[in-house]
């Protein structure tokens, strides 16, 4: 079986790794994956990481858990991880899980980079 592929693109802005996520979805097919990236960025020595949601349209269970995943791996390092630009849907369901009190969630890049 081969593992699942996960579109994203990568850049840095002084301490902070931006994570651009270009999935439509985030959910069980690609959150190991996702998982996986935040734990190589976070292996590699990156302790601030902002997840642009921009393109997710939709997140399930997975998806968030993953986000949490990395939220926690960051916290225990002294890191943060941040997360911007996310869709209205999508904001509903961290609203439901009341992770928008978990997360810090900013409208923009340039908003979170503040």
């Amino acid at each position: 079986m081969s593992e699942a592929q996960f579109d994203y693109s990568l850049s840095r802005q002084a301490d902070i790794s931006i994570m651009k996520v270009n999935e439509v979805r985030l959910d069980s097919a690609k959150a190991p994956v996702f998982k996986t990236e935040l734990l190589r960025l976070i292996a590699a020595g990156t302790k601030k990481i902002l997840v642009n949601l921009e393109k997710v349209k939709s997140i399930d269970s997975s998806g968030l858990g993953a986000l949490t995943f990395g939220k926690r791996q960051l916290d225990e390092i002294g890191g943060e991880m941040l997360v911007c630009c996310v869709q209205e849907k999508v904001l509903s369901l961290f609203r439901i899980a009341a992770l928008d009190r978990v997360f810090a969630i900013y409208d923009t890049v340039e908003d979170a980079l503040q």
